[in-house]
């Protein structure tokens, strides 16, 4: 929110024998929760300082200050902080030392600015539609939006109309050219009054192509053979990392999955072993950025099958890159099964 402090000069009227005793500043925009203020200046020496204003919606106030020193300022509460824009009209007034009260008419303008707040979520961003949908705490008249792509440079924007909406989910769309990917989205939304938020959302995220190690049974050991897999899908990972690293931290998710032979409890620990184990050979081979395991067991079969099914599709594992703040980049049936991430050091 922008801050507004205006300077305001009073105008002497004309036959004044003196130049005006006092000056004031108007600090006219302030955040919900604070008051306009009004900094009223001495140049000589005055009594009896007092402010009478009427406001739009018909409220009338007095401020007081009884005495001011020449060269010495007060700052002066305006009004009850009612939220929304108002208008001031009214008068000044002091009496200077040795001479005859003084008045002036002034009138300004005030905003006290209810913030914005933004929600959102995964399951209401299109990113193939280019669609974000979003909620907002007050009615909003406008809103912007930015796509960055993965090499830092803007892919394309948008932005949508409300007036006055704001009591359920809000979209806004953005253009882009194909075969590209985003990585932040930059929303702006404004209200009538002025007030406007700044939203950044980081939807980026990459699922690295792979062949899927080869476990012995019951196994998370890492077999002979089985490491060019491994090498071949670490190169991938740097080359991703090399391509954004400058733009946005990354770490490095890996998911275990098994079939369905075997106790979910049993699947679940040796799905987590094996991921832990792959997470470990990327380290060991100078993978720097954050690294997160967890095992999925089999939760979430990519290949539905019934209970003690050998099915090799379902012994995989997952390799996605994503920011490293936020919650991990899963969806889906993912989140039903309630795994815990563990950082590998």
């Amino acid at each position: 929110m922008r801050s507004l402090v205006i300077a305001l000069v009073l105008v002497v009227t004309a036959g004044s024998a003196f130049a005006q005793p006092v000056s004031y500043r108007l600090r006219g925009e302030v955040p919900l929760g604070q008051k306009p203020q009004i900094e009223v200046s001495a140049a000589e020496a005055v009594t009896d300082v007092k402010i009478d204003l009427d406001r739009s919606d018909g409220k009338h106030f007095t401020l007081k200050q009884g005495s001011l020193p020449k060269g010495k300022a007060v700052v002066l509460s305006i009004g009850d902080g009612a939220a929304g824009k108002a208008s001031y009209k009214g008068t000044i007034s002091a009496k200077p030392a040795g001479g005859a009260a003084w008045k002036s008419d002034i009138s300004f303008d005030t905003l006290v600015a209810t913030p914005i707040k933004v929600s959102y979520d995964a399951a209401h961003l299109d990113l193939d539609k280019h669609v974000l949908q979003f909620k907002v705490s007050r009615a909003i008249e406008k809103a912007d939006i930015v796509a960055i792509g993965e090499d830092g440079s803007e892919l394309g924007k948008g932005s949508a109309t409300f007036n006055g909406a704001g009591n359920d989910w809000l979209s806004v769309s953005w253009t882009q050219p194909a075969n590209t990917r985003v990585m932040m989205l930059k929303l702006r939304v404004a209200a009538a009054d002025g007030v406007a938020t700044n939203v950044e959302l980081v939807p980026w995220s990459v699922e690295i192509a792979h062949e899927d190690v080869n476990f012995a049974t019951d196994s998370a050991v890492i077999e002979p053979g089985e490491d060019k897999k491994l090498d071949a899908s670490l190169a991938k990972i740097n080359d991703v990392i090399a391509r954004s690293e400058k733009f946005m931290k990354m770490k490095l998710y890996v998911a275990g999955h098994t079939d369905t032979v075997g106790s979910p409890a049993k699947n679940r620990k040796l799905s987590t072993d094996r991921a832990a184990a792959i997470g470990a050979y990327f380290r060991k081979k100078g993978l720097s950025i954050p690294i997160a395991v967890a095992g999925f067991g089999e939760d979430v079969l990519k290949v539905k099958t019934a209970d003690s099914t050998d099915e090799r599709a379902n012994r995989r594992v997952d390799y996605v890159i994503g920011p490293a703040s936020g919650a991990p980049p899963f969806g889906g049936a993912y989140l039903k099964a309630k795994v815990t991430w563990k950082q590998l050091r």
